[in-house]
């Protein structure tokens, strides 16, 4: 019988990186810039029964097929489903989603980043991942994307599951247009951030979608996005 913490502790392997890649912009440059930066990247997708999961797997799976010659594990798909709390809200129903010129702020879904944290710690834990990269950026208003936050839940894990993690948050201090700049030359067509989209077209008429227009704008690149109501 184990009598002491220390007997379940976890030695994570040092090139692993866990990349929770949602199949929007900001996660997509973030997968691609760690590749290229010699990372073995095992990219996972939590399902939560949100109304636009299909199309962002569909745009992640077409996203990851574009980045060749790079260590990048096989697409986890991990299963938390959040609808029985959540039962009312725009997110699962998809009724009421934040208007095009709606405050970034509408968009906020109560406990996203910690319960994608904890699934993905779990997955790290069964195979040795020290380290979780999101992409969380400099204008994100939410209390769960704060960095005391993010602190806070690596001691719970350590705590917890005996695993000592990081969660890598490179782009906190940057703006979406400032990661458009970054990822330029990458397939940005096939990346989703829409609230209500339909394949791979986005509605062109949420806040997710006048947030990626206005960053395309003003990184000065060419918007590849199909949108159902042009702006």
């Amino acid at each position: 019988m184990r009598d002491s913490a220390g007997s379940f502790r976890i030695s994570p392997v040092p090139s692993r990186i866990a990349v929770l890649a949602s199949g929007g912009l900001d996660s997509s440059v973030l997968l691609a810039t760690l590749a290229r930066r010699k990372r073995h990247v095992f990219p996972m997708y939590v399902r939560a029964g949100l109304r636009w999961e299909a199309e962002e797997l569909l745009a992640l799976r077409k996203f990851v097929k574009t980045l060749h010659g790079f260590r990048i594990a096989a697409l986890e798909i991990l299963d938390l489903p959040m609808a029985d709390v959540a039962a009312n809200h725009w997110s699962v129903t998809g009724r009421g989603v934040p208007g095009y010129r709606a405050a970034t702020s509408s968009n906020y879904i109560v406990g996203r980043n910690l319960s994608l944290l904890v699934k993905a710690a779990v997955f790290c834990a069964h195979h040795r991942i020290g380290e979780i990269a999101m992409a969380p950026l400099g204008a994100n208003p939410f209390p769960d994307a704060r960095p005391q936050f993010f602190r806070a839940v690596e001691r719970a894990i350590e705590l917890g599951i005996g695993l000592p993690i990081k969660i890598r948050v490179p782009f906190v201090g940057l703006s979406k247009a400032q990661v458009i700049r970054r990822g330029r030359d990458l397939a940005l067509g096939f990346t989703l951030s829409c609230a209500r989209p339909r394949g791979l077209v986005h509605c062109g008429a949420c806040t997710k979608c006048a947030e990626r227009i206005t960053a395309f704008r003003a990184a000065g690149v060419v918007d590849p996005t199909r949108y159902r109501a042009a702006r």
